[in-house]
């Protein structure tokens, strides 16, 4: 017998996880042992006009809170974020609670730590800022009203300034990570179709990705792998019929994981494109992810059989298309083809839209690619590759 020893590794995850419907219920207790001048950050939307909205406000009411609010509309901008900073600065704020999808929860988190930090966020930015954050901030609970990035888990804070010379960036210290991450699936119910679509996708890619990434460990692959379980037996489900508790449950935890597992294991090619193509077009981050997964996982899997594979990466994709297919007497093959070909099906299914609806042209690939990492996808693909790849979604 083979013997196997188990790989050394690290794992952050927030200090505390409250998980499951009704859970908001909770939130009072736990605002009260953090502090009592909280900045709450929520979307404009949906979830304003919900009966948890109106229930949040009557638990502050209740504590006697003295609250400031901010509104996040979109993805947070280095601008945004420095007027909000700029705004509440002196109010002596002792906390902040974000309540929404991933942008609002990265907006919280960049604004808990540069309240502290003050000046502009751009200069603590990866890849464009001079200065590393010191890692202080305020203390932070991120309540996501999505089921998408699982940035009520991870250490970093996405900026985004969209055009022509535009960037997505990460604000990110390992200290950053939330001090609760409160995840209520009823807080999904509300979410509309289009955008329940495209952060399931984001959610199913993540998972997928860091399961694969060169960057993991034994128990990165053993959260990935229960995530993908329950995200594809109820991915249809939620984007069919989001009033579906238990499907929604089911996407709620599945982000949750994929946070767990992009902040420790990484990410490929996929979000590599994500952040070239989202930081030139008005684009939904979930909608990339979701249009170029069938495509890129087909590519990596051809180049793995041609190249030799190296990573173990072939067992791990005959082990995602035995779980998604419910099969067990089949050849490595034909789970692995499986798998690509389900993808594909998904995003038929889901009428997941091409980039070229988004004003992306074949002009543009040469800077996209440009622009792209695949620092822990299984193979390297080459530049031809990457281009081949964005345009055939296009």
């Amino acid at each position: 017998m083979v013997k196997m020893m188990l790989s050394a590794f690290n794992l952050h995850v927030p200090p505390k996880i409250l998980f499951g419907p009704g859970k908001l219920n909770q939130l009072q207790e736990e605002i009260t042992r953090l502090g009592n001048r909280p900045l709450l950050v929520s979307g404009s939307r949906s979830f304003n006009k919900s009966d948890s909205y109106k229930e949040l406000q009557s638990t502050f009411a209740k504590l006697n809170l003295s609250v400031a609010t901010a509104h996040i509309g979109s993805e947070p901008s280095p601008e945004l974020i420095d007027e909000i900073v700029t705004t509440h600065q002196d109010s002596n704020r002792d906390m902040v609670i974000a309540i929404g999808g991933g942008s609002v929860l990265d907006a919280g988190k960049a604004l808990s730590a540069m309240l502290v930090e003050r000046g502009s966020v751009t200069r603590f930015l990866e890849g464009i800022g001079t200065q590393n954050p010191t890692g202080r901030k305020l203390p932070f609970i991120a309540v996501p009203t999505t089921s998408g990035t699982g940035s009520e888990a991870t250490s970093n804070a996405v900026i985004s300034s969209i055009g022509e010379d535009g960037f997505k960036k990460s604000l990110r210290h390992d200290s950053y990570i939330p001090e609760l991450a409160l995840v209520d699936p009823n807080l999904t119910l509300s979410c509309p179709k289009e955008l329940t679509v495209a952060c399931s996708m984001d959610c199913f890619t993540q998972l997928v990705e860091g399961y694969l990434s060169t960057h993991g460990s034994s128990i990165t692959d053993a959260l990935a792998l229960d995530g993908i379980r329950v995200v594809h037996r109820s991915l249809l489900r939620v984007c069919t019929d989001g009033s579906i508790i238990e499907a929604r449950t089911d996407l709620a935890y599945g982000a949750l994981l994929s946070g767990i597992v992009l902040a420790n294991a990484g990410l490929g090619t996929i979000h590599g494109f994500a952040s070239a193509i989202g930081g030139y077009f008005t684009i939904p981050h979930g909608v990339v992810c979701g249009t170029l997964m069938a495509t890129a996982n087909k590519m990596t899997l051809n180049s793995l059989r041609s190249q030799g594979d190296k990573t173990n990466c072939l067992q791990k994709y005959t082990n995602i298309g035995r779980i998604c297919s419910g099969e067990e007497k089949k050849t490595d093959t034909w789970f692995q083809d499986f798998f690509t070909e389900e993808l594909e099906l998904l995003t038929d299914e889901l009428a997941i839209p091409k980039l070229g609806v988004f004003g992306v042209t074949t002009d543009d690939i040469n800077k996209i690619v440009g622009q792209t990492g695949n620092k822990y996808n299984p193979v390297r693909l080459s530049g031809s590759e990457l281009a081949e790849l964005l345009e055939s979604r296009m």
